[in-house]
């Protein structure tokens, strides 16, 4: 065999390693944007700490915003399969709890991802707005407070709920207590964790149907 010949199995070889160094990157990423805002990172800390040098930053991202897109992009993508997930096993009656309990799971097993669509996306005004909008929620929209609408048809919810505020209160009763965790989890006493998310799930969804949930009577 000559020198020049690939042996099998090397592209692909190659093409694994450079994914799972892009995935490593992205996720490095997001914890430094998450605590420390995109103005607060460095390309540096970032290949540092994915254990790689700059330019391979700059090969997959080209630069710091390509790679903070990349890090949104996988955030809003992973929320959207979740509810994807919600919609495709779909039981009526249990809905909202199911939606509750998967939209909780995948906020406190990735908490950056609320983090930086707060910090980096709603509250300015950027392209990334552009982004969340057309891949997470134009669909999320169009998924989610149908079905709620057919909750309320077929009795399981109060026949004057608004699907469009019932899901805003819903995202606003799961999101603010991860969002908030670094400050307020000292002093209530919760960390992010499956304990957290199964006790508050339970509280979140005990306290929406009190008010949300048909009279049985």
């Amino acid at each position: 065999m000559s020198t020049g010949e690939r042996t099998p199995g090397r592209p692909q070889a190659a093409e694994s390693e450079g994914l799972e160094a892009r995935d490593t990157l992205i996720r490095t990423a997001a914890g430094c944007f998450a605590e420390q805002g995109f103005d607060g990172t460095s390309l540096r800390q970032v290949a540092e700490g994915a254990g790689v040098t700059p330019a391979m930053v700059a090969y997959y991202f080209k630069d710091k915003s390509g790679l903070l897109e990349a890090v949104v992009r996988q955030g809003l993508e992973q929320m959207l399969a979740v509810i994807r997930g919600v919609i495709d096993s779909y039981e009526p009656g249990h809905f909202t709890e199911t939606l509750i309990r998967a939209y909780l799971a995948v906020l406190v097993q990735e908490p950056w991802i609320p983090r930086i669509l707060i910090r980096e996306v709603i509250s300015k005004d950027s392209p990334l707005r552009t982004l969340f909008t057309e891949v997470f929620a134009t669909h999320a929209v169009a998924m989610v407070p149908p079905q709620v609408a057919d909750e309320i048809r077929r009795g399981n919810l109060r026949a004057d709920l608004d699907p469009r505020f019932a899901i805003l209160s819903l995202v606003g009763m799961c999101l603010f207590p991860v969002i908030a965790q670094p400050v307020l989890g000292p002093l209530l006493g919760y960390d992010l964790d499956e304990d957290f998310s199964t006790a508050y799930g339970a509280h979140v969804l005990a306290l929406f149907l009190q008010g949300a949930e048909a009279s049985k009577s």
